[in-house]
């Protein structure tokens, strides 16, 4: 038997970039008569999700332009920020939940329904290539016509270029720490595993039952803490495979994939509203309890590239699902809700990949931040700070100028490859929530 659509639906496209139609239920098993049940079949965006895109895309901003910019630290302020901002490194993980969540969601929606994988696939495509090697047409094509650089950083991009092309960042980090991906460009690892889901998972939901994606994804976990621990046992001092390598990245995405098949259950995530904030509240004293033992949440320490991962996965998927179920009049909704962290998000994808190559940029041709207008005892902070702001105001400039003159022309496209048929979206309103599962 198909597995049916469950009684809210969410569309939407990935965990890097702009909103697009879904609904914001406050009870996602009640809502089929609500304006919210209206406003998903009119089309409208989920908005808590762009706040979520938001606080993941700040995270990253808060790690590469307040973070390592302050190493090594000045003073006791510039420490004591730099180890908060040191913690951004989690945003990504942020993403990883997100992604895992809407785009199993969109794979169980439409899954049976004529044409479903090629039109997974071209939407995606649609959505995540052009800019993508828009940026490495720039990086490998472009720009050696344009400035002749003898560095051995340049020459070192240039040689390991293939992996960009196919998507293997993260194997190239993983396999050459720090010396194969130069000049900020190593950030495309995220980009790497995210696509490798997208080509593998699909196959995956197609041929497995509900429970059984919910079983693998628990599986998929335990693997990757036992393949990070073999890692790290063999060598203490190198984390960075366990960091890099997708087998040890994927509770993120399985904690996403969970809550995706729980939302498509009998009263959905409803059933883990009231226990979400106390495992929220739990996680964050676990992760701070860990950071305290070991000085830090540096993911280069061994224990913090063993343990944190799932810790941070399931922080990140409470948070998740308390966005989805608390109501539009409480804090979380409202700050999620607000126009200036969504618009933050629309426009996630774009300030990832243009991001850290800009401050890149911005550090080679000045020196400001380290000197230039330090106060406070000596601290490089206010400094910092103004770099994080140049920065960001530049990448943020930059993701919409790419958004709405270059990007949107091929998501327009999108509509020759629908993502569920008019019948498929009607069938909640008439057949209740999912009862389904074929055979793995």
């Amino acid at each position: 038997m198909r597995f049916r659509a469950p009684t809210v639906e969410v569309y939407a496209h990935d965990s890097h970039g702009d909103g697009v139609p879904g609904a914001e239920p406050t009870d996602l098993n009640g809502v089929r008569h609500t304006p919210v049940k209206r406003a998903l079949a009119s089309g409208e965006h989920m908005p808590v999700l762009d706040g979520l895109r938001g606080v993941a895309i700040l995270l990253v901003l808060t790690i590469h332009a307040i973070a390592a910019p302050l190493a090594p630290a000045a003073t006791r302020v510039d420490a004591a920020v730099r180890a908060i901002a040191f913690v951004g490194w989690t945003g990504v993980d942020l993403f990883f939940v997100l992604s895992g969540f809407l785009i199993t969601g969109i794979l169980l929606d439409t899954k049976g329904q004529p044409g479903w994988w090629p039109h997974f696939v071209a939407r995606r495509a649609l959505r995540i290539f052009p800019l993508y090697y828009g940026a490495l047409t720039v990086l490998f094509v472009l720009l050696p016509r344009l400035v002749h650089w003898s560095a051995p950083a340049f020459s070192t991009l240039q040689a390991n270029q293939s992996w960009y092309w196919t998507y293997t960042v993260n194997v190239l980090a993983g396999l050459t720490p720090h010396r194969g991906t130069p000049l900020n460009t190593v950030h495309f690892w995220s980009l790497s595993i995210e696509e490798q889901f997208y080509l593998i998972w699909p196959l995956i939901v197609w041929a497995c039952s509900a429970r059984a994606l919910l079983r693998l994804a628990v599986l998929a976990v335990i693997s990757g803490f036992v393949f990070r621990l073999g890692l790290v046992m063999q060598d203490p001092v190198d984390t960075t495979p366990a960091y890099f390598l997708t087998p040890g990245r994927l509770d993120g995405l399985m904690t996403g994939v969970a809550l995706a098949v729980v939302a498509r259950m009998p009263s959905g995530l409803v059933r883990l509203k009231a226990s979400a904030p106390r495992v929220l509240g739990l996680g964050v004293l676990a992760l701070g309890a860990l950071a305290v033992l070991r000085g830090g949440l540096d993911p280069k320490d061994p224990v913090v590239a063993v343990a944190a991962f799932p810790g941070v996965a399931v922080t990140y998927g409470a948070l998740l699902v308390m966005a989805l179920t608390r109501p539009p009049t409480s804090r979380l909704v409202r700050t999620l809700r607000s126009g200036w962290l969504g618009k933050w998000g629309k426009y996630s994808y774009g300030i990832y990949v243009i991001h850290y190559p800009l401050l890149g940029a911005i550090t080679w041709k000045t020196t400001f931040y380290q000197n230039g207008v330090a106060v406070l005892g000596g601290s490089r902070l206010p400094s910092v700070l103004l770099l994080a702001a140049v920065g960001m105001s530049l990448s943020y400039t930059f993701a919409w100028l790419s958004y709405h003159a270059y990007e949107k022309r091929f998501l327009e496209l999108k509509r020759y490859f629908p993502g569920h048929s008019a019948a498929h979206r009607s069938a909640p309103h008439e057949r209740g929530a999912a009862t389904g599962q074929p055979a793995c």
